[in-house]
C-alpha cells in the first residue's frame, strides 16, 4: 500500500512498538522471505500433487493475515478492513481465478462442438458462431499444449501445472515488490534511509499510515491495473468454458467441483 495522503499517526521510534513479537511478524509477513518461501513452495506442491483446493486453503490463509494484519494497524472495521484486505491480497485473488481458468479448458475436448451445441440450442448464431468455432480451436490447440507433460512426466507433473507453477512465482515476486516500492518511497519522502534502522522505522511507518479512502478512490499504478486485468480476463474466460467447451454450466460447476476436492481419487 503506498499512498502519499494516508493519514499517519505513529511513533516514530517504534510505529509497531506496542504489537507484540507475533503480531508485528504477522503486520511485516509480506515483507518476509519465510512466508514468500511457504506460500510458494505449499501453493505449488500441494496444488501440483494433491489438489487445487489447497491453493485455496493457501489463499485463505494469506486473506486472513491481511485481515489480522489491518485489525492490529487500526483500520475501520467493515467495509474499509475488508476493502484493503481484498485489495492487498488482490495477486491472491488473481491467481486463483488463473487455477479456475486452467481447469476449465483441461480436461476436456475443447474446440468445435462447445460452438455448435452452443448454436443448435439457438445461444449463438451467424457471424458470432463461426467467430465462437474459430476461437474454440484455439482453445483446443492450447488445451493439447497444457496437457503435454514433457521433460515433467515422470513426476506426473503436466505442462499446465508448471505454467500454473510459475505463475505463482511471479505474482507472489510481483507482491512484494509492490511492498519494497512502497518502503523505498516512503524512505525517499521521509529522508530517513541513510540506515538499515531507518529504512526499517519508515518501512514500520509506512504500514501504520491508515488510508482515510477506499482502494478504488485513488490513481491506480501499473500493478494494479495488472492484477485487475487477469482477474477480469480469467472470470470471464471461465464463464465463457461452455461456448468453447463441452462444457455445460451445471457441467462446469461439478467438475470445478471434482477437481478442487481436497482428496481427489
Amino acid at each position: 500500500m503506498n499512498d502519499p495522503d494516508a493519514v499517519t499517526s505513529v511513533n516514530a521510534s517504534g510505529p509497531l512498538t506496542h504489537l507484540g513479537p507475533m503480531r508485528t511478524w504477522i503486520v511485516r509477513h509480506d515483507q518476509s522471505l519465510v512466508f514468500a518461501t511457504l506460500y510458494i513452495t505449499l501453493a505449488i506442491v500441494l496444488s501440483v500433487f494433491v489438489s487445487y483446493f489447497w491453493l485455496l486453503a493457501v489463499v485463505a490463509v494469506h486473506i486472513g493475515l491481511e485481515w489480522l494484519k489491518k485489525g492490529y494497524l487500526g483500520y475501520r472495521p467493515g467495509a474499509h478492513r475488508t476493502a484493503w484486505t481484498l485489495w492487498d491480497t488482490k495477486y491472491d485473488i488473481a491467481l486463483v481465478f488463473l487455477a479456475f481458468t486452467l481447469l476449465s479448458y483441461t480436461g476436456v475436448h475443447a474446440g468445435v462442438a462447445g460452438a455448435q451445441s452452443a448454436s443448435r440450442a439457438g445461444l449463438l448464431g451467424g457471424r458470432i458462431s463461426a467467430m465462437a468455432a474459430r476461437a474454440g480451436a484455439l482453445f483446443a490447440r492450447m488445451g493439447r499444449f497444457l496437457r503435454v507433460g514433457g521433460a515433467f512426466r515422470m513426476l506426473g507433473v503436466k505442462a499446465v501445472d508448471v505454467f500454473f507453477s510459475a505463475r505463482v512465482f511471479l505474482f507472489r515476486k510481483a507482491d512484494m515488490a509492490r511492498a519494497a516500492s512502497d518502503e523505498t518511497y516512503l524512505a525517499v519522502r521521509n529522508g530517513a534511509a541513510d540506515t538499515l534502522e531507518a529504512e526499517a522505522r519508515a518501512s514500520d511507518a509506512e504500514l501504520a499510515s491508515i488510508p482515510e479512502h477506499l482502494p478504488w478512490q485513488r490513481r491506480l499504478g501499473g500493478g494494479a491495473w495488472f492484477a485487475l486485468i487477469v482477474i477480469t480476463v480469467n472470470i470471464t474466460a471461465v464463464l465463457l468454458s461452455p461456448v468453447f467447451t463441452d462444457h455445460t454450466y451445471v457441467t462446469l460447476f461439478q467438475s470445478l467441483g471434482a477437481k478442487l476436492h481436497p482428496w481427489p481419487g
